[in-house]
């Protein structure tokens, strides 16, 4: 009995003691879970639906708000009435962009210090199939604006370059300054 709780002891506190960051401490790395998964739906350009039923949100970028649909006029016969603005709206645009690069796709998640939300949703960097960033690639086209949080700034340099590239090309949400 007393050998099982010094082992027990000594197991506890050299995991305690151990960093909390994850790039440092095995147990928060990436879970072989999460190293080939599939993303059933993208929900907002920094939200996603895993086909295991997690949700993950996107470290570092903040999407524009999700797509507003205007209601459709239609004729005296039911047709639909074309709008006099054809152009589409940057919401759907930037959605757009993020389903094209991972919806219904392999991906792999990598983790930060903090793994989980107060929501349980997932933090995490999402590499696509091609082994790019794809929270770098949604700001490097300019379709999220950047948003780091402490403690999850494992690749905050990459990202803020990313945007600065963005913002420098006047590319989506960046042209609007």
């Amino acid at each position: 009995m007393r050998i099982s709780i010094f082992f027990f002891t000594v197991f506890l506190l050299f995991f305690i003691s151990q960093p909390v960051r994850a790039d440092l401490n095995p147990l928060l790395q990436s879970s072989p879970k999460y190293d080939n998964v599939m993303v059933e739906r993208v929900l907002t350009v920094d939200t996603l639906l895993l086909s295991t039923g997690d949700k993950v949100e996107i470290i570092g970028i903040q999407g524009p708000n999700p797509p507003k649909y205007r209601d459709v006029k239609r004729d005296k016969n039911g047709f639909v009435i074309p709008d006099e603005d054809p152009r589409t709206p940057f919401e759907v645009e930037a959605l757009r962009f993020v389903k094209s690069l991972v919806e219904k796709k392999t991906v792999h998640l990598e983790f930060d210090v903090e793994r989980r939300n107060d929501d349980r949703a997932l933090y995490a960097y999402v590499y696509l199939p091609d082994g790019k960033m794809l929270n770098e690639e949604a700001l490097r086209y300019g379709y999220a604006r950047l948003q780091l949080r402490m403690p999850n700034v494992k690749y905050a340099e990459r990202l803020r370059t990313a945007y600065k590239q963005a913002r420098k090309e006047m590319r989506g949400m960046q042209g609007d300054w």
